[in-house]
């Protein structure tokens, strides 16, 4: 009863707390964690119900926290998103991860490929999974890794969307 009671607690005042675009993150560990770990395995299949607001979803989640929740929840899906492009963000996230060696306009041809302004949204999205994924074996494997880690399945579309828009 008094961790029940403690958690409530912690909920409410994190609640008042934390702003409605914050993500809060916490290790719980022993034998409170593992009671934790429960809950949200019992009740993830009602995510998306009237009872459990989803606040992130899923194209919001890095490749990180998708796989961090997959082995929390199991089965629990996040809810899609029916959301378009955003391309001030996809110009934002170009600017600052790609366009260095693409251009600014995505017009620099590299590793013997045509330049990705000729490219389809979709085929920017798919070169961005594949470096995620570490599927992508081409030049500068590593680094590109490490940049689209950083990347939701949003930030990918919104960066496809805006290069498309280079055309």
């Amino acid at each position: 009863m008094r961790k029940t009671l403690f958690t409530l607690m912690i909920a409410i005042f994190l609640s008042n707390n934390v702003n409605a675009n914050e993500c809060v993150c916490f290790e719980l560990k022993g034998e409170f964690g593992e009671e934790i770990r429960a809950i949200l395995q019992k009740y993830s299949k009602n995510l998306g119900s009237k009872d459990i607001k989803v606040v992130r979803e899923d194209a919001d989640l890095t490749a990180q926290e998708r796989s961090f929740l997959g082995s929390l929840l199991g089965s629990g899906d996040v809810a899609p998103s029916a959301r378009e492009a955003n391309l001030e963000n996809g110009g934002k996230l170009y600017g600052r991860d790609c366009a260095s060696c693409h251009g600014e306009k995505g017009e620099v041809s590299v590793a013997n490929k045509k330049p990705i302004n000729t490219w389809s949204a979709k085929d920017i999205v798919d070169e961005l999974k594949s470096y995620q994924n570490q599927t992508f074996e081409g030049q500068s494997r590593f680094v590109k890794n490490q940049i689209a880690l950083r990347y939701t399945k949003r930030d990918m579309d919104d960066i496809g969307n805006y290069v498309e828009s280079l055309k």
